[in-house]
């Protein structure tokens, strides 16, 4: 599809069509209406847009004529910016189940070269970037989904295998436990709870609700910024939550976790005076 040429026929339609009172015609520019047709919140405002202009057409064929092949193109931009690709491959996620500390993709590209058209691979992401590793292609589907099947199943067994090795009670903390997420207090410091419904479903378990705050602007009393930097008590991982997914400042502490706490609260210590070590600070 040109997107270019797409573009000209938006901004022509709904500049020649400002019949409605609350219609504001585009002023803008044919080229801010293409690198528009990049962005799905605005695909959705141009589809909106051009419905809300039709409602003035007093036939059907006006309709037909000018706004439904608008509307059936913008709805193919729509599904393919929806597309999720590895990488900057041709192969197209159909299948992802993320278990554990990777995401395992099952993608296809009918036009893969060598007859690979499916393909097997693990994911992992950050704020920043995705990145694909471990890829196997074949042209043997079955094979292909045995692959995935087995890589899931392999992912599966290493979070039971991780849970059975920290064996840490299970129950799920609510608000009871809690006391309520007070934006005006400062967290920092102190034990909380996340929310059990943040966390993935391998994840669900009261051990892994249970962090020590260690900084970020959310964790302010009255913050402006959202970050929550935390420490989690069962296995001392360093992690990152926003304020609104903490439940609340934990009222009493499992005895489990009295003890974690403070081999967490030795790890921190250490990890501060590497970081002043390595930084050469006296201080």
């Amino acid at each position: 599809m040109d997107k270019n040429k797409l573009a000209q026929r938006i901004y022509d339609f709904l500049n020649g069509h400002d019949a409605l009172p609350d219609h504001d015609p585009y002023g803008t520019s044919v080229k801010e209406v293409e690198e528009s047709l990049s962005i799905a919140s605005d695909v959705d405002r141009m589809m909106k847009d051009i419905d809300d202009v039709c409602r003035t057409f007093d036939s059907y064929s006006e309709y037909a004529d000018t706004a439904k092949p608008l509307l059936l193109a913008l709805e193919k931009v729509k599904a393919d910016l929806n597309r999720r690709m590895v990488g900057d491959t041709g192969y197209e996620v159909k299948h992802a189940v993320h278990i554990g500390d990777k995401e395992i993709i099952f993608a296809v590209d009918m036009n893969a070269d060598k007859g690979l058209y499916y393909l097997v691979c693990n994911a992992t992401r950050n704020e920043l970037f995705e990145q694909f590793t471990d890829g196997s292609g074949s042209g043997d589907y079955l094979e292909m989904m045995k692959e995935f099947i087995d890589r899931v199943g392999g992912q599966i067994e290493s979070v039971r295998s991780e849970q059975e090795q920290i064996n840490l009670p299970d129950t799920i903390f609510t608000a009871e436990h809690c006391y309520p997420n007070d934006y005006r207090q400062s967290i920092d410091g102190k034990v909380v709870a996340i929310r059990a419904d943040v966390l993935r479903p391998e994840y669900r378990r009261g051990d892994n609700q249970l962090v020590l705050v260690a900084g970020g602007f959310g964790a302010n009393a009255n913050a402006r910024g959202s970050a929550v930097f935390c420490y989690h008590l069962n296995n001392g991982k360093h992690t990152r939550f926003e304020r609104h997914e903490v439940l609340g400042v934990v009222k009493e502490l499992p005895d489990w976790a009295k003890e974690r706490l403070a081999a967490v609260k030795s790890q921190m210590t250490a990890e501060h005076a590497k970081s002043k070590k390595d930084r050469g600070d006296a201080r």
